[in-house]
């Protein structure tokens, strides 16, 4: 037994092993120790924030939703609750959806017991969940049928009680907001 959420998956053989890989839903991944990631989002390098950002993002985009949209064929909601809870069950935290406006193109996620950014509070001065936007940039990009940001303005790393997430237009953005310009590229 792996999760709930997993287990469902062990079930219906849509989690595999396979050739000493694992697969969900036709995708390949790894099951990869936090450490490895910390030292990436430990860095607080401006550049590579955003190019990891970006790259994430894409990937998301090309790979993952695509393998998912094409696998289990949900409507927009259902669709977007499997990756949230898919996310989840895979180790990134207890993601909940704060705000959800479909017309405005933007929603707020909130973020609790990220691995990234629970062993690095207080050594960092930003936000360093740059993986987590990645995903929820591609996620939304295609759940919102727009291309959309996502700005982490509030991380448990930087003292706060939990991370929040911010998703929409680029340009819905302020980008007075230091916090904006150090993640989104203008």
């Amino acid at each position: 037994m792996l999760n709930s959420f997993l287990d469902k998956f062990l079930y219906t053989s849509t989690l595999r092993y396979v050739h000493n890989n694992f697969y969900l839903a036709e995708l390949p991944f790894v099951i990869l120790p936090v450490d490895i990631l910390l030292g990436i989002c430990a860095e607080q390098n401006l550049t590579f924030d955003k190019i990891l950002y970006e790259d994430v993002k894409e990937a998301t985009l090309k790979n993952l939703v695509k393998s998912f949209d094409s696998q289990f064929r949900l409507n927009d909601h259902q669709f977007l609750k499997l990756l949230e809870d898919f996310i989840s069950a895979s180790g990134w935290g207890a993601i909940e959806t704060l705000s959800l406006d479909m017309n405005f193109k933007r929603a707020i996620l909130k973020v609790e017991n990220s691995p990234i950014a629970m062993p690095l509070k207080g050594k960092v001065n930003y936000p360093v969940d740059h993986i987590l936007r990645g995903f929820f940039a591609g996620i939304f990009s295609h759940y919102f049928k727009d291309n959309v940001d996502c700005v982490e303005l509030k991380c448990y790393a930087t003292n706060y009680p939990f991370c929040e997430f911010v998703i929409k237009r680029t340009s819905d953005f302020d980008f007075n907001n230091e916090i904006v310009r150090r993640q989104i590229n203008i």
